[in-house]
């Protein structure tokens, strides 16, 4: 069993990562589709940074 005083759980680190890269992805995509001269194209990057958006507040909740 891991004491509160030993730090974060393992693999917290990991999770921190993973959130960092999934919200700068999220932003990336943002801005993609803020440019987008195709409805389609604005469509699928908003879209992925939902998806991306979606997936760094799942895994902070956990």
């Amino acid at each position: 069993m891991i004491a509160a005083e030993d730090g974060p759980a393992p693999g917290a680190d990991q999770i921190c990562e993973n959130n960092a890269y999934r919200a700068a992805r999220a932003e990336w995509h943002r801005n993609r589709a803020a440019i987008a001269t195709d409805g389609s194209i604005r469509m699928l990057h908003e879209k992925f940074a939902a998806l991306y958006s979606a997936r760094t507040e799942t895994d902070q909740a956990v």
